[in-house]
């Protein structure tokens, strides 16, 4: 009896179980004993409230008329029933005249009280004769509410223990006893030694714990099966084990010998790469020097046009010139055709004028273009102005092809990027498209759209050519890759734009779905942009140099 016990009151399970229950169950008295407590509470009260009001109601006029006639005998007696009433502990009456009656004893503390205003009715007028005060004493109704509370919290205590006590003990004998019998069985399994079944010795019907029992049963034969498996697999890997290591032996020695043979390689490919890269780096100095080339060219067949308009027409205005000295010493000289002189002589300057203008924009954009090619530092730059001196640089390579050209971006868009940069990489996408793309006998469009989304500038150029093939847009950014070796390509010029771009923290990329029908290339690289008021245009009147 004392092992069941000691084991009964330390079971976890029991244990927890039986202090969840008091804890349920004394809130549940608790709550319960608040709320019969207030209402108690409430019922005393008003138990006193109907005790005023029948004093209200039943006693003031009499009173008054007993105060009116000053019959102490039945002031008296009216003061001697008043006190009789429950928890009415003291009553005061205080007439006009100063006298006083007074019954009980009247406390300062957890009282309740209340006063009347005495009126005597004579016929039709009220005559107010004195006040009467009553007070009811709330210790008593303390003192009742702690009683109960004392009586039903120790009943309910009892009652709890009990019904804790019967759980636990129905807890132990139907559930825990068994589960320390589980425990110790597992404790005492051994899959070497000779097998035990487990059974739980328990009356009636059969329940969960021989459900258990039965599983545990055969997880144990199940386990004994699978470590007599597990013993012969040991056996067989043990084997296999020195199998790998020869095998590892082999493999370590195979190794050395293609990492010696892979050394050899690299040395010969590191060999190979930096004749490549020299070989690169030459091609791009000719692909410059090719660009270059037509780039003067290009200029110095655009600049030739206007001077020599400007030549004949400065030859024009000499001839002009002798006419009208010969016109004006001539007799027989009319106003008629000096001003025709006049007029001739001032449609040649204007074309001089309008000529050696075009040709001094030529030449400043020119050095504009070659200017910024050599400067690498970020720098404030309109990006449409820019676009189109690069747009105007690359068609006077490629002149004379005529390409219908149409940029579209905001005037007072202003960027500061690397100007250098972004040319390289509009410059040869621009090159491509007028070597690959177009053609003499066609109409050639070319569009770019360039805008700023989120800190990064956007540029689309998009042609109406003759597109570009699957195979060949997988390798085109590729160094050297070209379709046109055979007529002098390079096969640098988008590797350079994608280089260009990566410098930038950007990227370069082909778009297949062009709106044109031709190639489309999407531009992006941070930037930091914003609008400014365009300035005034100024006509430049000279050339510089």
């Amino acid at each position: 009896m004392l092992t069941f016990s000691r084991q009964l009151v330390q079971s976890p399970i029991g244990r927890k179980l039986m202090i969840s229950i008091v804890l349920f169950s004394s809130l549940i008295t608790l709550v319960t004993t608040g709320y019969q407590l207030v209402m108690d509470y409430r019922s005393d009260l008003g138990r006193i409230d109907r005790a005023f009001t029948t004093i209200e109601t039943v006693n003031l006029d009499v009173l008054a008329a007993s105060i009116w006639v000053i019959d102490e005998r039945l002031i008296n007696t009216q003061l001697n029933g008043l006190i009789q009433l429950p928890d009415i502990t003291y009553i005061l009456i205080n007439d006009d005249s100063g006298q006083h009656w007074a019954i009980g004893e009247r406390l300062d503390d957890n009282v309740l009280e209340r006063e009347f205003p005495l009126q005597y009715n004579s016929g039709s007028e009220s005559i107010a004769v004195g006040k009467l005060l009553v007070q009811a004493d709330l210790n008593a109704i303390y003192q009742r509410l702690y009683d109960r509370a004392i009586l039903i919290l120790l009943s309910n205590a009892i009652k709890t223990f009990l019904v804790a006590g019967m759980i636990l003990f129905l807890v132990w004998i139907n559930i825990t006893r068994h589960l320390h019998s589980l425990s110790e069985y597992c404790q005492r399994i051994d899959l070497e030694g000779e097998f035990s079944p487990l059974a739980f010795h328990q009356k009636g019907k059969q329940n969960e714990f021989d459900l258990v029992a039965l599983a545990i049963n055969e997880m144990q034969e199940q386990l004994r099966r699978s470590f007599s498996a597990i013993k012969k697999s040991r056996t067989e890997l043990q084997i296999a084990l020195e199998d790998r290591e020869r095998l590892l032996e082999l493999e370590r020695s195979y190794k050395d010998e293609l990492a010696k043979q892979v050394k050899e390689r690299t040395q010969e490919l590191e060999h190979s790469l930096q004749i490549l890269k020299r070989a690169q780096q030459v091609l791009v100095e000719q692909e410059k020097m090719a660009a270059l080339g037509g780039l003067v060219s290009g200029v110095a067949h655009e600049i030739n046009t206007p001077i020599g308009i400007c030549l004949t027409a400065a030859s024009a205005q000499l001839a002009h010139i002798d006419e009208l000295v010969k016109l004006i010493h001539s007799p027989d000289a009319t106003l008629e055709e000096i001003n025709a002189i006049l007029d001739e002589y001032q449609q040649s300057c204007e074309l001089i004028v309008s000529n050696i203008t075009r040709a001094s924009n030529l030449i400043q954009k020119f050095k504009t273009v070659a200017a910024e090619q050599s400067h690498e530092e970020h720098r404030n730059i309109n990006l449409k102005q820019v676009l189109g001196e690069i747009c105007e640089s690359t068609s006077l390579i490629f002149a004379p092809m005529k390409v219908d050209l149409d940029i579209e971006a905001d005037e007072n868009l202003y960027i500061t990027t690397n100007q250098s940069l972004l040319s390289q990489i509009v410059s040869n996408i621009l090159s491509n498209a007028y070597t690959h793309a177009f053609n003499r006998d066609r109409e050639n469009k070319l569009q770019i759209r360039a805008e700023v989304k989120n800190h990064h500038l956007e540029i689309l150029i998009e042609d109406n050519g003759k597109g570009i093939t699957a195979e060949v847009a997988e390798h085109m950014f590729e160094p050297f890759f070209t379709t046109s070796r055979s007529r002098g390509g390079t096969g640098l010029g988008l590797s350079a734009a994608f280089n260009a771009a990566t410098l930038l923290k950007g990227n370069v990329r082909y778009v297949p779905n062009s709106s044109l029908g031709g190639a489309a290339f999407a531009i992006r690289f941070p930037v930091n942009a914003h609008f400014e008021a365009p300035m005034p245009l100024t006509q430049p009147n000279n050339l510089h140099g």
